[in-house]
């Protein structure tokens, strides 16, 4: 079968990576990333290469590169023994993508014991999200993608990811004399209103039930504005830092995944029968929805990425939007 075909060319490199990987402590993985630096520090020096990133830098944010490798690990061992079709599993790593950016966070505050630069606000509003989407994909499947065990592991991750959230969340009350309530000013009151409008308005009916394909469709338009609260901050000066720009550069890559899967497959929540509420435009409304909400998240984190990519090309702190962005 393909699978078997497939088997051997997938599991070589991913039981390699396992087997260097994991039996190390991390005091042995910083040693051995600290290694690959002076050989790279070796070959560069050959070309005429300068690494920017020094040893003190290496051992500074050794937990960080291990949360970043255990992704990676993860990503391998899902291309290795589970994904079945590129497109399909979008969706899945996205959402993992948004857990790995949260963990950093988690990591951040427990570690400086301070929410400075986390939007309360934001979180809330990626709890709401996951909220309504629960309500469909918990018992429908209409939504989730199609791919073996897809159908599980996305409302998994995704719940995985509204946890962390409530977390950060309890937090920021924990350490609210740290949290920038001044930066984080935006009024959010009118979002979830304005979603369950736009949501029941243009919602399509791929679970045929009204309710959680309403509360699917509101929860794509909370989420198409649940990062705003964060963008505001540094436009009011709260300086981020690299742990918070490289949460929404993650949270980025994981709409951008999201936004990928739906403009290949919005056609597909095409209607199955006409309801009042739904379709006024066209039997792709729904879709076209959808789209627009995704659109809507590409241009409002946009211009954070500009200054990101920026940032990180030039190896230094920039102006961002009125704030620092500091890698």
């Amino acid at each position: 079968s393909s699978a078997e075909l497939h088997f051997p060319r997938r599991s070589i490199p991913i039981i390699a990576t396992f087997y260097i990987s994991f039996p190390m402590s991390l005091h042995a993985f910083t040693d051995g990333v600290v290694a690959l630096h002076h050989g790279a520090q070796r070959i560069g020096g050959t070309f005429g290469v300068e690494i920017p990133v020094t040893e003190k830098h290496i051992r500074k944010y050794s937990k960080q590169i291990l949360l970043y490798k255990c992704f990676g690990l993860g990503l391998l061992f899902m291309w290795a023994f589970v994904l079945d079709s590129t497109l399909g599993c979008l969706l899945t790593l996205g959402t993992m993508t948004q857990g790995v950016a949260l963990g950093l966070l988690v990591r951040k505050v427990l570690s400086e014991r301070s929410v400075a630069g986390v939007s309360r606000k934001m979180l809330m509003l990626n709890i709401v999200a996951t909220a309504f989407r629960s309500q469909s994909t918990l018992v429908f499947h209409g939504y989730l993608p199609y791919f073996g065990v897809g159908e599980i592991l996305f409302p998994l991750f995704d719940l995985s990811v509204a946890a962390m959230a409530v977390y950060l969340v309890v937090l920021t009350y924990r350490y609210s004399h740290t949290y920038s309530g001044d930066s984080d000013s935006m009024w959010v009151f009118w979002v979830v209103p304005l979603a369950l409008c736009v949501g029941y308005l243009t919602h399509a009916n791929a679970n045929g039930n009204s309710y959680t394909d309403w509360m699917w469709m509101s929860a794509v338009w909370v989420e198409a504005f649940s990062m705003l609260p964060q963008i505001w901050m540094s436009r009011a000066g709260c300086n981020f830092t690299g742990v918070t720009s490289h949460f929404v550069a993650l949270v980025f890559a994981a709409r951008l995944m999201s936004t990928i899967y739906w403009y290949e497959s919005y056609t597909q929540l095409a209607l199955h029968q006409y309801e009042w509420g739904v379709g006024l435009l066209s039997w792709f409304y729904p879709g076209y929805s959808v789209l627009a909400a995704h659109a809507l998240q590409m241009v409002s984190m946009g211009d954070f990425m500009y200054f990101y990519l920026t940032n990180a090309a030039s190896r230094g702190s920039v102006l961002a939007m009125n704030g620092k962005l500091d890698l």
